[in-house]
């Protein structure tokens, strides 16, 4: 429980930090919420036709690089404003967690110390078994995750073959 207080508490910060800059015009407001940094889908979910800017149209088309130019331009600006707002988050976390991360062990150590050996037992068996489960959750989200990962490769295979046909004729 205090796990997702604590990850709760970084989001709610998180989205603070990205609705202030979106207040001062640093990223566009609906984009605001938007903090999530981490990887959550593989970069071969990303279409072939818009990975590669340099693909015939890209070439004809004197706006698809200028456009390249403009999403560059805005992503570059919108890392060199969140990257020391990230940074101070960081540092406020590594000064932070320890302390809590203390307190809250203290305090635990202070409630088991209360509760019966025939409680205590309860409570090992139930993380045991809790501990089981994330495990065997983990291996199936791992087997689906894969699933899909290969389903993504024959979709583009398939497409690029496509592709491919089409560029002969």
């Amino acid at each position: 429980m205090t796990e997702a207080r604590v990850h709760l508490g970084r989001a709610v910060l998180l989205i603070t930090i990205a609705a202030a800059l979106a207040m001062r015009g640093g990223i566009p407001a609906a984009h605001a919420a938007n903090t999530r940094t981490t990887e959550s889908v593989p970069a071969t979910a990303v279409a072939p036709s818009t990975a590669t800017p340099t693909t015939a149209a890209a070439a004809k088309d004197p706006r698809i690089a200028d456009l390249d130019g403009q999403i560059k331009a805005l992503r570059d600006q919108y890392h060199s404003e969140l990257d020391p707002l990230e940074t101070q988050v960081k540092a406020l976390r590594d000064k932070f967690d320890p302390q809590i991360a203390s307190l809250e062990d203290q305090r635990r150590g202070l409630v088991e110390a209360t509760k019966s050996p025939q409680v205590r037992a309860l409570d090992d068996q139930e993380a045991a078994e809790l501990k089981q489960l994330a495990d065997q959750e983990k291996t199936e989200v791992e087997k689906v995750r894969q699933r899909f990962a290969d389903q993504r490769k024959d979709v583009q295979a398939k497409y690029k073959e496509q592709r491919q046909a089409l560029a002969k004729k």
